[in-house]
Order: structure tokens, then sequence, then C-alpha cells
């Protein structure tokens, strides 16, 4: 069995645009998946925080599946798979967006 690969909690900082980031974190139910969104303005940056799910007896991680950007109402819309940048379970993963919408990650 492979080990899991995602990350809990994604910062992101807009590096030289204003951009709206939608992430998406999973559940063992994909209609029980959560969505996020928010504008981050041009040089800040914003934690997507770690979010639990109740299993009754016991809590479980919701992994971060994806983060998209849109520069502007018009903007294209982006997609970054967060699992692709995994090598294990990680607590933390940065990524910057700049106006052309590449991201680049450190962690």
């Amino acid at each position: 069995m492979l080990p899991p690969k995602y990350t809990r909690s994604v910062t992101v900082t807009a590096e030289d645009t204003d951009i709206t980031i939608t992430v998406r974190y999973g559940a063992s139910k994909e209609e029980d998946e959560i969505v996020v969104v928010k504008e981050i303005g041009e040089g800040e940056s914003h934690t997507f925080e770690e979010k639990s799910e109740d299993m009754g007896s016991w809590q479980n991680v919701r992994k971060i599946l994806s983060i998209k950007g849109q520069i502007g109402e018009d903007g294209e819309v982006f997609e970054k798979l967060c699992e692709t940048d995994c090598e294990g379970v990680h607590s933390n993963i940065h990524y910057t967006v700049h106006k052309w919408g590449v991201y680049s990650r450190s962690r």
C-alpha cells in the first residue's frame, strides 16, 4: 500500500496582482466536500487552515485537493492539484501566484 500524499493547509501569496483563490477540501463523501473562496490583494498572503471531518468517535483531517485561481472577473481560471506537489503528508504547502497564473511552490 502506498503512503498517503496530501497537505493539511495551503498558504497562497498574490505576487503581483489581486486574485480570487478557491480551495477544495476533500471528505469521506464527495457531496460533503468544502469549498472556500478568498480574494487576496497584490502582495498579500492567506493561509487556508486545516479542517477536519467528524467521523463519530474520531476526527478525519480533510485533504486539500486543489486550488483554483482567477485574476479579475473575466480572467482565465487555472487549477493546481495539490497531491502532485506532495511526498507524504505535509502540514503546509506555500504557493505564489503570478499575474500570468503560474504557481510556484515552496515548503
